[in-house]
């Protein structure tokens, strides 16, 4: 005879459900800076100026131009920000300039396509100094 702790049937089994996992996250991206100026000081395209693509045609950089003289145009803009608005205006009269005559476009077209060929490493670094640990060594 068997006794009760030692019985030979299963123990009943015990499942547990998988918990529910979420993940949710959000972001808020900062106000875009109206300037025309690119962090670090580095020079915008005059494509980017406009905020019309590489391809643009004539109507549409003109187009872009206008919008943009309302919006930047000392005369219309507030007080405060006469200085810097006669700066941007400014750069957005010389970016309209070049890129609304085809002669000057063209040639501002084959520079931009050079500077984008270029690699961004420094003349005569080769990134090689030629010096091993034995070289290092003050023997």
């Amino acid at each position: 005879m068997l006794s009760p702790c030692l019985s030979t049937s299963a123990p009943p089994r015990v499942t547990f459900k998988r918990p529910l996992v979420t993940n949710s996250t959000t972001t808020t991206l900062p106000r875009p800076n109206l300037s025309f100026k690119k962090p670090q000081g580095m020079a915008s395209s005059l494509y980017e100026i406009l905020r019309v693509p590489v391809g643009a045609t004539n109507q549409e950089i003109k187009t872009a131009y206008r919008r943009l003289a309302r919006t930047y145009h000392p005369d219309v803009v507030a007080e405060d920000r006469k200085d810097t608005s006669a700066d941007e205006f400014m750069k957005l009269h010389a970016a309209y300039s070049t890129l609304s005559d085809p002669e000057k476009r063209a040639v501002y077209d084959s520079k931009l396509f050079i500077r984008k060929q270029r690699p961004l490493t420094t003349v005569g670094f080769s990134g090689y100094s030629g010096r091993t640990w034995e070289t290092d060594q003050c023997w």
